[in-house]
This record gives C-alpha cells, structure tokens and sequence, in this order.
C-alpha cells in the first residue's frame, strides 16, 4: 500500500502539473512503548493481552496514573493514538474492583456510541448498553429494571430521556463513579453552549444521589483544553497531551482548483484514487455538495455507482448504518460526506483524503485528514476552492501544516440557553440559592430574578411550572422538521427548523441520495416538509432581506470611526427564490414566496463608517454600496482565521445608511438567538480581521471581484452589488485610521 500511494502521488504531479502547487510529506514517527501501570489487574492484562495489548503508550500510562490518583483529566493526543484506551482499561479495572460501580459514555453522535459498544462487547466480564433515540421502549424497560456497568448515550437523550426521569434511575447515579465525554471538539457554538447546561445538570442530578464522579473528555483538536473543559463541565481538569504513539507518513498535496469545474476535479481525483486501489473519503463542506457530486460522478460512470455513497447528516439512521457497514466491509470503495464522518467512527482503514475546500476550522481540518493514515501510510488532496480561506492557505500552505488549533467557544451564559436549562433543571429537581450557586455562579441569580420561577412555601427552592426539555433542541435553534416524499408517503429525511426557509421553501430543489425532490409545501403544525420526486436541470437559491434594531451597545472603541458591540433584534424575510441553470449558471426566473419573517435577538459587532469617508469616495467616483457590502463580505470571509467559527454560524448586512446609528453601518452578528460569543471575541480582535481582509482582497487575482475575495455563497441579495475597488479604498481608511 505504501508503494501504492506513493506511485499515486507522482502520477498526479505529472498528470496534474498546474494544478498540484505543493506537495508536503509528513515524516513517519516511531512509537514509544511503555509498561501497563501495577494497579491494572492481573486479569484485565491478561484479558488485554489477548487482543494484543501488552505495552501502552506515553498518554495512556500518564493518563490511567491521574486517574488512579482521582483527578479529572482532558486527553489531547493526536488521532488514531489511543485515547479510548485510557478510559477504557480504567472503568473496566475500577469494575473489576467494585462491580456494582457505574460509568457514563457520552457521544456527540449515535454512530459513535455504536462504534464504541463493539470495543466494550469484547470484555464480556462487563456489561454495557446503549441508551439513546434508537433504543427500543421494551430494551430501555430492561436497562432501567437492571441497570448496566456502562451506559453509551449522547447528550440529547441524557437532556430528553434520562435527566428528567432521574428517580427512575436514582440506581444508576448513586453509584456513578465516572462520565466519559468524547469527541469534546465537536461541542462547541450553540451545541456546545447547550451541552455545557446538560453536564451541570448531570452534576445536579448525582450531588442529589450522594455521588461524584470522576470526568475524563477527549478530543484529538483543541486549544487551550484545560480551559475549555472548564468551561463545559465547570470543574478543574488536568490535561494529557505527550503522545508516544506511532505516526505513519501522510503526504499532503496543495491543490489550486481553478483551472476548471472543481466539482469536475473532485470526481476526476475520487474516480482515480478509487481506481489506483485507494480506499478515499472525499469531505464536502455542505450537504448539497456532497449531493451534487455523488449525482454528478454516478451520470459520468455508472460502472462506480455501487463502489461509492454520499452521507451526511439528515439521512435516516438506518441508511447510515447500512453505509457505515458497507464501507467497513469494504463493499464500498469511496464516500462522500460532511463533517457527520469527521469523527473517530471505526469504517475500516481509508488511504485517501480529499478535503473538498477548507472546512473552516483548523481543528475540523485536522479531524478530517486524520481519517487516513491511521496504521499505514496516506494521502491528503486539499483542494482549494474559490473561497478567501481556501486561496489563503493556497498561498501559504505552511502555515496550514503549522498553524495552531483555534480556542473553542461556548456562551454559558447565554441567556436563552441558560433560561431553558435552568428551567429543566428546576422540574429534575428545585433550584436552591445555597447550593445551586456553587455550580450556575451568579448566572443563577439573574435568570431567576428575570424569569418567572415559583418558589416554595418555605421560599427556599425555586421551580418553574412545566417541563420544556422536548422543546428544547440542544443542536440547533428550533424544532427538527421530517422531510416526506408524497409518491411513497414514507419519510426520506430530517433538516433543522432555521434551515427549513432557505433549503425547503416551496419550489425549492432539495438533493437526497443524489435524487432530486421539489418541494410542495411545508406543514407548520406537524413540522414536515413534503416533496416529490422531480427530474430537473435546475438548481434553486433563496433572496432574502434584513433589518437589524440596536437593543444597547455594551462596548465601543476607536477614534476617526466607531467600533460598537452590543445586543440586536435581526429580522429575515425571505421574499424570492431564483431557479438557475446547473451547466452554466444562467438565470430561469425568479418566483415570489409569501412566509413569514424570521426574529430572534442576539449578540454583534458593528462598524460606523464616517461621513467625510463616504463623501470622499462619492467625490472619487467610488460605488460606495457596492464597496460597503464587499467589505462585510470580506470580513465574514476571512473570520474564521481569527476566531473558532463557519463563516455559516455568522450573519451580516451593511447599510449605506442605518437609521439609528445616522452612518453607513456594517454588523457582523451571531448567527444564532442569544449569540454564543463569536462576535464578541470578533470585536476583541476587529483590528487583525480587517487587516486580513484587505491582505486577501489586494492578493487576489481577479479583476472585479469573485468568490476567493469578496462574492460570499450566503448572500441574500445575490452579490448585489459588489465593487472591488471601492472595498479596497474602504479598507484601507479603516486600516490607517484605527
């Protein structure tokens, strides 16, 4: 296989000269190998030494050792070391000890539960089940009747299914000793915010039981994790970060895409690597990307159509399994996803990587590659798409391999989320100022003096009047709406409640399986969207329009121009939609949609741009709206550089001029009710942000403008109107007068 990759490489810098720009090998590293600590049983070693486990690497010894000594500890070792080891070999001994001991495996997605039970299944001296969504009633009956030595969830059903029904399992958190939590990257923004509530509830729920356990998080990517683990569990962590596990070489080719289609490209590579005997997993960035190209590669050669599979998040659990399955199995050959296959779920090894654009994050990055090369050798392809991130690290693929993880944010104390929760928790069990301070702060205070809880007779505990847990959806803003086709009359798929407008507006094109379904119409009440089957050569894309209402401003800086962050009420309206031409782009028509406006209040940035600056450039003949609207289109582009986040978690709108301020305005906002802290840190580092806009708007090639500079894809205006020019002249000032 090494052979394999390496003749592959070559062939594609002969084949693919202008396209390939760089080429960087990372070199193979040897592992260090140490002894199983004393305190591991006799038995669990031998139990370990006949799946040929006998020596541990550097992180497991120092990690088991913290943990025998009772800390809480965060391991941050690189992918494919081991880190499940840790945990597992320490709960397995502690039950070998104390089997009536209990632990608690929590998983940011169901297929990692499952994946993981298959590691526990093989030591049948202990007992584990999962208890999630997919868990029959009359199973869930049995687990509660007798609970395991391990139970694998995730954080929805520990929110829905298990926390509110606590006195059912007073059993289980009495005698819970240890909370794993993996994958602890993948908690981040609104998610994040919300999980950071669940595990404190969690803590709630076993301080009323008389335990304590020890926690241990994970995760391969993450900044500062010390702090972050904070932050989401509110407890003192010690972190584990010396790795001595074996690294085989990656090469990772540096791929300039814009010489032709590059969805044209990306087929072409998965085609061939498939065909050069490489196992690939090709990341898309959207679910319609990993749509379309699944579509598109299966019209070019039908030969391929059972060797590969899209799969992302939305399909129906069964399908997933199934693809999972397959591609362990090796039936499959290829797979086209989103980030649902970024984390450590076991499909067999894969030898190729083709990161379909960058994904936005660093950390999302290197979960990505890190899918390959696992035990042998493997193969990276990032393409470079036309975007400002994707041709920035195009010029400067060093600081791709160097550049460090970006810090994690989560909002604790976002007042929505922490309403809501608190809220849960007060029906779990009454809030008490004494000793609900010591997990919630002062945050406790505020919500309670602004919220209507009851209190008891004694005015001790507080409690709010009904359970609001199932109308709480931890990983996104609203409800999840079930997709219907109304041919078969059966369900095909689920999408978010703040997506449904702008992927399933009546008349929209919505890809499934690289099948294409219009949409009919969307029932409200029953939360679905139902479509039919079509045979179309068009794609859709909505138009929408914004106004944006200062609440209060809670920061400002600058001298020539104002910097502002405060709170705002966003209001969308999504008035159009466009049906274009998938060969070349072109314009069908336009359709008029009558729904309702989208409010929610949250956090933003904003930048008041000077009078003289304005008439100045009106003087120049300057197209100043053209050069405001690029300019915020430049900075949302360039964001993610900064600070942790997908330019989709932001909005934006620029006004030539906005009523309250007096002044053309731009507002770089949370994308999300409350906000999660991404724009404050923005205004933090706002200096940085415009810098690097200009940086990459001056470097860039073109002429008038384009998606690797200023044209953004989530645009609601269509990139109307842009100038590039008048963005630079915009910059600039900004830049010199700071």
């Amino acid at each position: 296989m090494e052979e394999k990759i390496k003749e592959f490489v070559e062939y594609l810098k002969q084949k693919y000269k202008k396209n390939v720009i760089k080429v960087i090998e990372l070199k193979e590293k040897e592992g260090e190998f140490f002894s199983i600590p004393s305190f591991i049983s006799p038995f669990l070693k031998e139990q370990l030494n006949k799946r040929n486990i006998n020596k541990i690497y550097l992180h497991q010894k120092e990690g088991l050792e913290k943990l025998n000594e009772g800390k809480n500890i965060v391991v941050t070792t690189p992918t494919g070391s081991g880190k499940t080891l840790i945990y597992n070999i320490f709960v397995l001994n502690e039950i070998l000890k104390n089997p009536h001991i209990k632990a608690l495996y929590i998983f940011p997605t169901k297929a990692l539960t499952q994946d993981q039970l298959k590691n526990l299944k093989e030591f049948e001296f202990v007992r584990s089940e999962i208890y999630d969504g997919d868990t029959p009633e009359d199973v869930r009956r049995k687990i509660r009747a007798n609970f395991p030595n391990i139970i694998l969830t995730n954080p929805d059903m520990l929110h829905t299914g298990i926390l509110p029904f606590h006195e059912k399992w007073k059993g289980f958190f009495a005698k819970l000793k240890f909370v794993i939590v993996d994958e602890i990257h993948t908690y981040r923004g609104i998610f994040g915010s919300n999980v950071s509530h669940v595990i404190r509830r969690l803590r709630r729920i076993c301080q009323l039981y008389g335990s304590e356990p020890q926690f241990i998080l994970l995760s391969a990517t993450i900044n500062q994790p010390e702090k972050f683990a904070k932050e989401l569990v509110g407890v003192e962590f010690f972190t584990i970060y010396e790795s001595s596990s074996p690294q085989p070489k990656k090469y990772i080719i540096f791929w300039d895409s814009q010489f032709e289609s590059y969805y044209t490209q990306a087929i072409e590579l998965l085609k061939e690597s498939i065909e050069n005997g490489l196992s690939t997993i090709l990341f898309t960035n959207s679910r319609k990307s990993a749509e379309l190209l699944q579509m598109w590669i299966i019209k070019k050669d039908k030969k391929i159509e059972n060797l590969i599979s899209s799969y992302r998040a939305g399909y129906l659990p069964e399908e997933r399994r199934e693809i999972e399955k397959k591609l362990f199995t090796g039936e499959l050959k290829g797979v086209i996803t989103t980030s649902a296959l970024e984390l450590g779920i076991d499909v067999g090894y894969l030898d190729t990587c083709i990161l379909f654009g960058y994904p936005g994050t660093m950390i999302s990055a290197w979960q990505r590659i890190g899918r390959v090369g696992r035990k042998r050798e493997g193969l990276v392809i990032f393409m470079a798409l036309e975007d400002a991130l994707d041709q920035y690290f195009l010029r400067n693929p060093d600081e791709f391999i160097k550049r460090q993880f970006e810090d994690l944010i989560i909002n604790f104390e976002n007042e929505i989320i922490s309403s809501n929760h608190l809220k849960c928790a007060s029906y779990e069990y009454p809030l008490n100022l004494e000793k609900d301070l010591m997990i919630y702060g002062d945050l406790l205070i505020k919500i309670i003096e602004k919220e209507r809880f009851s209190k008891t007779k004694d005015g001790r505990y507080y409690y709010f009047g009904r359970p609001i847990h199932w109308d709480l959806n931890l990983r996104s803003i609203g409800s999840i709406y079930s997709i219907f086709e109304i041919e078969d009359e059966k369900q095909i798929g689920e999408i978010e409640e703040d997506k449904v407008f702008f992927e399933c507006h009546p008349g929209a094109i919505y890809l499934h399986k690289g099948k294409k379904y219009e949409v009919i119409y969307i029932n409200f009440e029953r939360k679905m969207v139902v479509v039919e089957k079509v045979a179309v050569d068009y794609y859709t894309q909505p138009n929408w329009w914004e106004k944006i209402e200062i609440l209060n401003i809670e920061k400002e800086k600058g001298n020539k121009f104002k910097i502002k962050f405060g709170d705002i009420e966003v209001t969308k309206q999504i008035v159009s939609y466009e049906k274009r031409k998938e060969r070349d782009r072109t314009l069908i028509g336009t359709y008029m949609l009558n729904l309702p406006p989208q409010k929610f209040k949250t956090q933003s940035l904003w930048i008041e741009i000077p009078d003289e600056v304005v008439f100045e450039m009106k003087e120049k003949k300057f197209d100043f709206p053209g050069g405001i609207h690029a300019a915020e289109h430049s900075m949302i582009g360039i964001f993610p550089l900064t600070v942790t986040c997908d330019r989709f978690d932001l909005g934006g709108y620029s006004f030539p001029f906005h009523l309250q301020t007096q002044k053309a305005t731009i507002f770089i906002y949370d994308g999300y009710p409350g906000g999660v802290g991404i724009s404050k840190l923005g205004y933090e580092r706002v200096e940085k942000i415009i810098k690097t806009a200009y940086e990459t708007v001056l470097n860039c090639k073109c002429e008038m403008g384009c998606p690797s500079c200023i044209v953004s894809p989530k645009c609601g205006n269509n990139n109307r109107p842009l100038d590039k020019s008048s963005c630079l002249y915009l910059l600039s000032y900004l830049i010199e007068n700071f």
